[in-house]
Protein backbone atom coordinates (compact mmCIF):
# COMPACT_ATOMS: atom_id res chain seq x y z
CA UNK A 1 0.00 0.00 0.00
CA UNK A 2 2.78 2.04 1.25
CA UNK A 3 4.60 1.20 -2.26
CA UNK A 4 1.71 2.32 -4.41
CA UNK A 5 0.93 5.63 -2.62
CA UNK A 6 4.33 6.74 -3.12
CA UNK A 7 4.23 6.07 -6.69
CA UNK A 8 1.10 7.47 -7.13
CA UNK A 9 2.73 10.68 -5.81
CA UNK A 10 5.29 10.11 -8.04
CA UNK A 11 3.04 10.08 -10.88
CA UNK A 12 0.92 12.97 -9.57
CA UNK A 13 4.20 15.08 -9.06
CA UNK A 14 5.23 14.02 -12.62
CA UNK A 15 2.41 14.55 -14.20
CA UNK A 16 2.30 18.09 -12.77
CA UNK A 17 6.23 19.09 -13.61
CA UNK A 18 5.25 18.21 -17.27
CA UNK A 19 2.12 19.85 -17.34
CA UNK A 20 4.32 23.13 -16.12
CA UNK A 21 6.88 22.54 -18.67
CA UNK A 22 4.35 22.42 -21.52
CA UNK A 23 2.72 25.54 -20.21
CA UNK A 24 5.76 27.17 -20.01
CA UNK A 25 6.83 25.96 -23.55
CA UNK A 26 3.76 27.29 -24.88
CA UNK A 27 3.92 30.85 -23.49
CA UNK A 28 8.08 30.67 -24.60
CA UNK A 29 6.66 29.95 -28.11
CA UNK A 30 3.73 32.75 -27.30
CA UNK A 31 6.88 35.03 -26.26
CA UNK A 32 8.85 34.37 -29.31
CA UNK A 33 5.64 34.70 -31.53
CA UNK A 34 4.82 38.15 -30.44
CA UNK A 35 8.22 39.18 -30.50
CA UNK A 36 8.56 37.81 -33.96
CA UNK A 37 5.33 40.26 -35.00
CA UNK A 38 6.23 43.39 -33.29
CA UNK A 39 10.13 42.98 -35.11
CA UNK A 40 8.50 42.71 -38.47
CA UNK A 41 6.09 45.66 -37.77
CA UNK A 42 9.02 47.79 -36.57
CA UNK A 43 11.30 46.52 -39.82
CA UNK A 44 8.26 47.15 -42.12
CA UNK A 45 8.13 50.58 -40.33
CA UNK A 46 11.65 51.59 -41.20
CA UNK A 47 11.90 49.67 -44.63
CA UNK A 48 9.21 52.11 -45.82
CA UNK A 49 10.70 55.20 -43.86
CA UNK A 50 13.62 54.34 -45.83
CA UNK A 51 12.13 53.84 -49.24
CA UNK A 52 10.41 57.19 -48.94
CA UNK A 53 13.08 59.10 -48.08
CA UNK A 54 14.88 57.87 -51.00
CA UNK A 55 11.95 59.23 -52.81
CA UNK A 56 12.79 62.63 -50.91
CA UNK A 57 15.98 62.69 -52.34
CA UNK A 58 14.91 62.20 -56.13
CA UNK A 59 12.39 64.48 -55.81
CA UNK A 60 14.26 67.51 -55.14
CA UNK A 61 17.16 66.12 -57.56
CA UNK A 62 14.51 66.55 -60.11
CA UNK A 63 13.31 69.62 -59.03
CA UNK A 64 16.98 71.22 -60.11
CA UNK A 65 16.90 69.76 -63.28
CA UNK A 66 13.08 70.59 -63.99
CA UNK A 67 12.65 73.59 -65.80
CA UNK A 68 8.62 73.25 -66.10
CA UNK A 69 5.78 74.79 -63.71
CA UNK A 70 3.18 72.18 -64.39
CA UNK A 71 6.52 69.88 -63.84
CA UNK A 72 7.37 71.06 -60.78
CA UNK A 73 4.12 71.26 -59.42
CA UNK A 74 3.90 66.96 -59.67
CA UNK A 75 7.31 67.28 -58.16
CA UNK A 76 6.50 69.45 -55.09
CA UNK A 77 3.59 67.74 -54.28
CA UNK A 78 4.44 64.21 -54.56
CA UNK A 79 7.98 65.45 -52.69
CA UNK A 80 5.36 66.33 -49.28
CA UNK A 81 3.40 63.33 -49.78
CA UNK A 82 6.21 60.88 -49.76
CA UNK A 83 7.98 63.34 -46.78
CA UNK A 84 4.92 62.92 -44.33
CA UNK A 85 4.87 59.28 -45.16
CA UNK A 86 8.32 59.17 -44.10
CA UNK A 87 7.79 61.06 -41.04
CA UNK A 88 5.13 59.30 -40.12
CA UNK A 89 6.97 55.64 -40.58
CA UNK A 90 9.66 56.95 -38.80
CA UNK A 91 7.31 58.21 -35.60
CA UNK A 92 6.27 54.16 -35.35
CA UNK A 93 10.07 53.13 -34.19
CA UNK A 94 10.74 52.28 -30.96
CA UNK A 95 13.66 55.28 -30.45
CA UNK A 96 13.18 58.40 -28.47
CA UNK A 97 11.66 61.56 -29.44
CA UNK A 98 14.69 63.38 -28.58
CA UNK A 99 16.83 61.16 -30.72
CA UNK A 100 14.83 61.40 -34.17
CA UNK A 101 13.56 65.26 -33.40
CA UNK A 102 16.29 66.52 -36.35
CA UNK A 103 15.19 63.89 -38.55
CA UNK A 104 11.43 64.35 -38.56
CA UNK A 105 11.79 68.19 -38.39
CA UNK A 106 13.98 67.54 -41.75
CA UNK A 107 11.49 65.33 -43.43
CA UNK A 108 8.12 68.17 -42.02
CA UNK A 109 9.98 70.81 -43.44
CA UNK A 110 11.02 69.64 -46.88
CA UNK A 111 7.80 68.29 -47.36
CA UNK A 112 5.95 71.42 -46.71
CA UNK A 113 8.81 73.86 -48.13
CA UNK A 114 7.78 71.82 -51.27
CA UNK A 115 4.30 72.41 -50.98
CA UNK A 116 4.87 76.54 -51.19
CA UNK A 117 7.24 76.19 -53.69
CA UNK A 118 4.43 74.90 -55.46
CA UNK A 119 1.65 77.57 -54.42
CA UNK A 120 3.80 79.92 -55.52
CA UNK A 121 5.50 78.33 -58.44
CA UNK A 122 2.05 79.32 -60.64
CA UNK A 123 2.28 82.92 -59.95
CA UNK A 124 6.10 83.94 -59.59
CA UNK A 125 9.03 82.33 -61.04
CA UNK A 126 11.45 80.90 -58.07
CA UNK A 127 14.35 83.07 -56.69
CA UNK A 128 18.36 82.12 -57.04
CA UNK A 129 17.50 81.80 -52.96
CA UNK A 130 15.17 78.96 -53.97
CA UNK A 131 17.58 76.99 -56.29
CA UNK A 132 20.10 77.48 -53.67
CA UNK A 133 17.70 75.94 -50.69
CA UNK A 134 17.05 73.21 -52.52
CA UNK A 135 20.09 72.39 -53.55
CA UNK A 136 20.83 72.56 -49.99
CA UNK A 137 18.19 70.04 -48.92
CA UNK A 138 19.32 67.65 -51.50
CA UNK A 139 22.41 67.60 -50.06
CA UNK A 140 20.57 66.80 -46.22
CA UNK A 141 18.26 64.42 -48.14
CA UNK A 142 21.36 62.55 -49.83
CA UNK A 143 23.16 62.09 -45.94
CA UNK A 144 20.21 61.02 -44.57
CA UNK A 145 19.32 58.25 -47.26
CA UNK A 146 23.08 57.19 -46.76
CA UNK A 147 22.83 56.92 -42.97
CA UNK A 148 19.39 55.06 -43.21
CA UNK A 149 20.35 52.59 -45.15
CA UNK A 150 23.73 52.32 -42.71
CA UNK A 151 21.41 51.56 -39.78
CA UNK A 152 19.22 49.03 -42.37
CA UNK A 153 22.77 46.97 -42.67
CA UNK A 154 23.46 46.99 -38.73
CA UNK A 155 20.38 45.94 -38.57
CA UNK A 156 20.06 43.05 -40.79
CA UNK A 157 24.00 42.06 -39.44
CA UNK A 158 21.84 41.97 -36.04
CA UNK A 159 23.98 44.51 -34.18
CA UNK A 160 20.46 45.37 -32.38
CA UNK A 161 16.53 44.29 -32.61
CA UNK A 162 14.13 46.18 -33.00
CA UNK A 163 12.06 44.64 -30.31
CA UNK A 164 14.80 45.72 -27.69
CA UNK A 165 13.76 49.36 -27.85
CA UNK A 166 10.51 50.11 -26.06
CA UNK A 167 9.06 53.19 -26.75
CA UNK A 168 8.94 55.68 -23.76
CA UNK A 169 11.10 53.67 -21.74
CA UNK A 170 14.20 56.28 -21.85
CA UNK A 171 16.27 53.97 -19.33
CA UNK A 172 16.39 50.98 -21.72
CA UNK A 173 18.27 53.22 -24.10
CA UNK A 174 21.13 53.70 -22.52
CA UNK A 175 22.60 50.16 -22.71
CA UNK A 176 23.34 47.45 -24.91
CA UNK A 177 21.62 46.59 -28.21
CA UNK A 178 19.27 49.12 -27.89
CA UNK A 179 22.09 52.06 -27.32
CA UNK A 180 23.36 51.00 -30.83
CA UNK A 181 19.87 51.41 -32.23
CA UNK A 182 20.02 55.03 -30.38
CA UNK A 183 23.07 55.73 -31.03
CA UNK A 184 22.57 55.19 -35.17
CA UNK A 185 19.93 57.65 -35.33
CA UNK A 186 21.68 59.95 -32.73
CA UNK A 187 24.70 59.88 -35.63
CA UNK A 188 22.02 61.17 -38.94
CA UNK A 189 20.91 64.01 -36.91
CA UNK A 190 24.32 65.29 -36.18
CA UNK A 191 24.56 65.20 -40.19
CA UNK A 192 21.08 67.13 -41.26
CA UNK A 193 22.60 70.52 -38.90
CA UNK A 194 22.23 73.88 -39.80
CA UNK A 195 19.31 73.20 -42.22
CA UNK A 196 18.14 76.13 -44.41
CA UNK A 197 15.38 78.83 -42.69
CA UNK A 198 12.52 77.89 -44.31
CA UNK A 199 8.82 79.43 -44.79
CA UNK A 200 6.36 76.68 -45.36
CA UNK A 201 2.24 76.75 -45.03
CA UNK A 202 1.26 73.12 -46.08
CA UNK A 203 0.36 69.95 -48.11
CA UNK A 204 -1.36 68.35 -51.11
CA UNK A 205 -1.46 65.23 -53.26
CA UNK A 206 -3.09 63.77 -55.91
CA UNK A 207 -3.97 60.33 -57.38
CA UNK A 208 -4.57 58.53 -60.65
CA UNK A 209 -5.77 55.32 -62.11
CA UNK A 210 -4.60 52.72 -64.67
CA UNK A 211 -5.72 52.21 -67.86
CA UNK A 212 -7.95 49.37 -68.75
CA UNK A 213 -5.85 47.04 -70.80
CA UNK A 214 -5.71 47.31 -74.86
CA UNK A 215 -2.91 44.34 -75.43
CA UNK A 216 -4.93 41.34 -75.27
CA UNK A 217 -6.31 39.98 -78.22
CA UNK A 218 -7.92 36.78 -79.82
CA UNK A 219 -10.71 34.69 -78.25
CA UNK A 220 -11.38 33.87 -74.74
CA UNK A 221 -9.56 30.18 -73.93
CA UNK A 222 -9.85 27.47 -71.41
CA UNK A 223 -7.45 26.14 -68.95
CA UNK A 224 -6.24 23.52 -70.71
CA UNK A 225 -5.68 25.61 -73.61
CA UNK A 226 -3.81 27.76 -71.24
CA UNK A 227 -1.35 24.45 -70.22
CA UNK A 228 -0.37 24.01 -73.90
CA UNK A 229 0.42 28.09 -74.01
CA UNK A 230 2.14 28.41 -70.86
CA UNK A 231 4.14 24.77 -71.49
CA UNK A 232 5.21 26.48 -75.18
CA UNK A 233 6.32 29.47 -73.67
CA UNK A 234 8.44 27.78 -71.17
CA UNK A 235 13.00 27.33 -71.44
CA UNK A 236 12.94 24.34 -69.15
CA UNK A 237 16.71 24.16 -69.42
CA UNK A 238 16.75 20.25 -69.76
CA UNK A 239 14.13 19.86 -67.05
CA UNK A 240 11.30 17.44 -67.56
CA UNK A 241 7.93 18.52 -66.26
CA UNK A 242 6.73 15.80 -63.58
CA UNK A 243 3.36 17.54 -63.35
CA UNK A 244 1.42 20.17 -65.12
CA UNK A 245 -2.03 21.72 -63.33
CA UNK A 246 -3.99 24.76 -62.60
CA UNK A 247 -3.15 26.53 -59.50
CA UNK A 248 -6.15 28.92 -59.51
CA UNK A 249 -7.30 32.04 -61.14
CA UNK A 250 -6.00 35.63 -61.29
CA UNK A 251 -8.49 38.32 -61.20
CA UNK A 252 -7.85 41.77 -62.00
CA UNK A 253 -6.58 44.01 -64.97
CA UNK A 254 -5.90 41.25 -66.57
CA UNK A 255 -8.22 37.83 -65.76
CA UNK A 256 -5.89 34.64 -66.00
CA UNK A 257 -4.94 31.02 -65.53
CA UNK A 258 -2.36 30.23 -62.99
CA UNK A 259 -0.98 27.35 -64.24
CA UNK A 260 2.13 25.85 -61.75
CA UNK A 261 4.94 22.90 -63.98
CA UNK A 262 6.10 20.88 -61.20
CA UNK A 263 10.12 19.70 -63.07
CA UNK A 264 11.82 18.37 -59.83
CA UNK A 265 11.14 16.37 -56.84
CA UNK A 266 11.39 19.08 -53.98
CA UNK A 267 8.19 20.89 -53.47
CA UNK A 268 9.30 24.08 -53.94
CA UNK A 269 11.05 23.32 -58.02
CA UNK A 270 7.58 25.00 -59.88
CA UNK A 271 7.46 26.97 -62.43
CA UNK A 272 4.71 29.52 -61.97
CA UNK A 273 3.30 31.19 -65.10
CA UNK A 274 0.00 33.00 -65.65
CA UNK A 275 -2.11 32.79 -68.82
CA UNK A 276 -4.79 35.70 -69.89
CA UNK A 277 -7.96 34.08 -70.59
CA UNK A 278 -8.84 36.38 -73.58
CA UNK A 279 -6.30 35.60 -76.10
CA UNK A 280 -4.13 33.45 -74.07
CA UNK A 281 -1.09 35.48 -73.78
CA UNK A 282 1.61 35.07 -71.15
CA UNK A 283 1.36 37.85 -68.41
CA UNK A 284 3.81 36.83 -65.95
CA UNK A 285 6.33 33.14 -65.81
CA UNK A 286 8.70 32.75 -62.75
CA UNK A 287 11.72 30.11 -62.28
CA UNK A 288 12.48 30.11 -58.68
CA UNK A 289 16.09 28.22 -59.63
CA UNK A 290 18.53 29.78 -57.87
CA UNK A 291 22.51 30.30 -59.86
CA UNK A 292 25.40 29.52 -57.70
CA UNK A 293 27.84 31.16 -60.23
CA UNK A 294 27.87 33.57 -63.27
CA UNK A 295 29.91 32.53 -66.50
CA UNK A 296 27.75 34.59 -68.88
CA UNK A 297 28.40 38.86 -69.18
CA UNK A 298 25.84 41.16 -69.20
CA UNK A 299 25.94 41.23 -72.96
CA UNK A 300 25.85 37.66 -73.74
CA UNK A 301 22.50 37.28 -71.43
CA UNK A 302 21.04 40.63 -72.77
CA UNK A 303 21.59 38.90 -76.25
CA UNK A 304 19.82 35.78 -75.59
CA UNK A 305 17.15 37.52 -74.01
CA UNK A 306 16.31 39.13 -77.16
CA UNK A 307 16.28 35.92 -78.64
CA UNK A 308 14.11 34.55 -77.08
CA UNK A 309 11.75 37.33 -77.19
CA UNK A 310 12.08 36.87 -81.27
CA UNK A 311 11.38 33.64 -80.67
CA UNK A 312 8.01 34.00 -78.45
CA UNK A 313 6.88 36.59 -81.14
CA UNK A 314 8.26 40.18 -79.98
CA UNK A 315 11.18 40.83 -82.06
CA UNK A 316 10.50 44.78 -82.47
CA UNK A 317 11.62 45.65 -79.49
CA UNK A 318 14.56 47.00 -77.77
CA UNK A 319 16.56 46.94 -74.50
CA UNK A 320 16.51 50.12 -72.21
CA UNK A 321 18.19 49.08 -68.31
CA UNK A 322 19.39 46.09 -66.63
CA UNK A 323 19.93 44.95 -63.18
CA UNK A 324 22.23 42.31 -62.49
CA UNK A 325 21.55 40.53 -59.09
CA UNK A 326 22.36 36.65 -57.33
CA UNK A 327 23.70 36.19 -60.58
CA UNK A 328 20.67 36.70 -62.96
CA UNK A 329 20.31 39.30 -65.41
CA UNK A 330 17.09 41.26 -65.35
CA UNK A 331 16.54 43.13 -68.97
CA UNK A 332 14.01 45.99 -69.56
CA UNK A 333 12.41 45.94 -73.15
CA UNK A 334 10.16 48.08 -74.72
CA UNK A 335 8.82 48.64 -78.21
CA UNK A 336 8.94 51.12 -81.17
CA UNK A 337 7.35 51.76 -83.79
CA UNK A 338 8.51 53.74 -86.62
CA UNK A 339 12.01 54.33 -85.15
CA UNK A 340 10.24 55.71 -81.95
CA UNK A 341 10.66 54.42 -78.84
CA UNK A 342 7.17 53.23 -77.17
CA UNK A 343 7.95 53.24 -73.37
CA UNK A 344 4.32 52.48 -72.09
CA UNK A 345 5.06 48.94 -73.76
CA UNK A 346 7.09 47.47 -71.38
CA UNK A 347 8.74 43.58 -70.98
CA UNK A 348 10.58 42.60 -68.37
CA UNK A 349 13.37 39.56 -68.84
CA UNK A 350 15.45 37.37 -66.04
CA UNK A 351 18.24 35.28 -67.60
CA UNK A 352 20.17 32.84 -65.67
CA UNK A 353 23.74 33.86 -65.59
CA UNK A 354 25.37 30.58 -65.49
CA UNK A 355 23.56 29.09 -68.80
CA UNK A 356 21.45 31.79 -70.20
CA UNK A 357 18.39 30.17 -69.01
CA UNK A 358 15.19 32.49 -69.10
CA UNK A 359 14.04 32.32 -65.39
CA UNK A 360 11.36 35.25 -65.52
CA UNK A 361 9.19 37.22 -67.88
CA UNK A 362 6.91 39.84 -66.68
CA UNK A 363 4.82 41.70 -69.74
CA UNK A 364 1.76 43.25 -67.68
CA UNK A 365 2.89 46.69 -69.16
CA UNK A 366 2.85 45.67 -72.53
CA UNK A 367 -0.39 43.43 -72.26
CA UNK A 368 -1.89 47.05 -70.91
CA UNK A 369 -1.27 49.32 -73.41
CA UNK A 370 0.49 47.59 -76.49
CA UNK A 371 -1.49 48.49 -80.06
CA UNK A 372 -0.33 50.95 -83.40
CA UNK A 373 -0.37 54.29 -82.72
CA UNK A 374 -1.14 57.03 -84.59
CA UNK A 375 1.83 59.19 -84.31
CA UNK A 376 1.80 62.74 -85.08
CA UNK A 377 4.74 64.50 -87.01
CA UNK A 378 7.13 66.65 -84.03
CA UNK A 379 6.00 70.06 -84.54
CA UNK A 380 8.98 71.14 -82.68
CA UNK A 381 12.86 70.49 -84.48
CA UNK A 382 15.08 68.85 -82.12
CA UNK A 383 16.99 71.77 -81.65
CA UNK A 384 13.54 73.65 -80.74
CA UNK A 385 12.96 71.12 -77.82
CA UNK A 386 16.46 71.16 -76.71
CA UNK A 387 15.83 75.28 -75.86
CA UNK A 388 13.11 74.16 -73.09
CA UNK A 389 15.62 72.35 -71.05
CA UNK A 390 16.94 74.14 -67.85
CA UNK A 391 20.30 75.92 -68.93
CA UNK A 392 21.81 74.21 -65.51
CA UNK A 393 22.03 70.77 -67.58
CA UNK A 394 24.48 69.15 -70.37
CA UNK A 395 22.95 66.93 -72.83
CA UNK A 396 24.71 64.16 -73.73
CA UNK A 397 22.45 62.17 -75.81
CA UNK A 398 18.39 62.67 -77.87
CA UNK A 399 15.73 60.66 -79.23
CA UNK A 400 11.54 60.33 -80.30
CA UNK A 401 10.35 58.38 -77.54
CA UNK A 402 6.53 57.92 -76.42
CA UNK A 403 5.30 58.23 -72.74
CA UNK A 404 2.61 58.06 -70.46
CA UNK A 405 1.14 61.28 -69.34
CA UNK A 406 0.04 61.97 -65.15
CA UNK A 407 -3.38 60.81 -66.53
CA UNK A 408 -4.44 57.99 -69.10
CA UNK A 409 -2.69 59.16 -72.50
CA UNK A 410 0.03 59.21 -73.89
CA UNK A 411 2.51 62.12 -75.57
CA UNK A 412 5.66 62.24 -78.39
CA UNK A 413 8.31 63.65 -76.90
CA UNK A 414 12.13 64.19 -77.32
CA UNK A 415 13.96 62.29 -74.67
CA UNK A 416 16.67 64.30 -73.57
CA UNK A 417 20.03 62.57 -71.54
CA UNK A 418 20.77 65.03 -69.70
CA UNK A 419 24.02 65.54 -66.84
CA UNK A 420 24.00 67.71 -63.44
CA UNK A 421 26.77 68.14 -61.43
CA UNK A 422 27.27 63.83 -61.10
CA UNK A 423 23.46 63.28 -61.56
CA UNK A 424 21.99 61.78 -64.81
CA UNK A 425 18.88 62.39 -66.06
CA UNK A 426 16.13 61.63 -68.70
CA UNK A 427 14.20 64.73 -69.52
CA UNK A 428 10.97 64.59 -71.83
CA UNK A 429 10.22 67.01 -73.48
CA UNK A 430 6.80 66.83 -75.72
CA UNK A 431 7.42 67.04 -79.07
CA UNK A 432 4.42 69.32 -79.89
CA UNK A 433 3.63 71.98 -77.62
CA UNK A 434 7.58 71.75 -75.85
CA UNK A 435 5.99 71.61 -72.41
CA UNK A 436 7.86 68.86 -70.02
CA UNK A 437 6.51 66.00 -69.51
CA UNK A 438 8.41 64.32 -66.93
CA UNK A 439 12.03 63.82 -65.41
CA UNK A 440 13.51 59.97 -64.46
CA UNK A 441 16.83 60.10 -62.63
CA UNK A 442 19.35 57.57 -63.62
CA UNK A 443 20.87 55.99 -60.55
CA UNK A 444 24.07 53.93 -61.35
CA UNK A 445 24.45 50.81 -58.90
CA UNK A 446 27.32 48.26 -58.77
CA UNK A 447 24.36 45.93 -60.78
CA UNK A 448 23.48 47.97 -62.98
CA UNK A 449 20.69 51.07 -63.55
CA UNK A 450 17.53 51.94 -62.19
CA UNK A 451 15.62 54.92 -63.30
CA UNK A 452 13.67 56.38 -60.08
Amino acid sequence: MEWTRRNAAIVALAVFWGATALWGIGQLRARRQAETLLQNKYKRAFYECLQRTKNVEVLLSKGLVSASPEQMDTIFSDLWYNANSAQENLSQLPVSHNVIAGTARFLTQAGDYAYSLAKRNGTEPLTEKDWQTMEQLYGKAKTLTRELASIEREAAAGTFRWTEAKSGLSRLLTRGPVASADRSFRRVDSQLQELPVLVYDGPFSDHIERMNPRGLTGKVITAEQAKDVARRFLDLGGKRVREVRIAGQIRGKIPAYSVEFQVGEKPWEIISVDVSKKGGHIVYMINPRSVARAKLKDDEALARAREFLASRGLADVVPTYTLRERNILTASFVSQQDGVVIYPDLVKVQVALDNGQILGYEAFGYLTSHQRRNLPAPRLTLEQARESLSPRVKVLAERLAVVPTSGLHEVLTYEFKTKLNDDIFLVYINALTGDEEHILKLLKVPTGTLTL
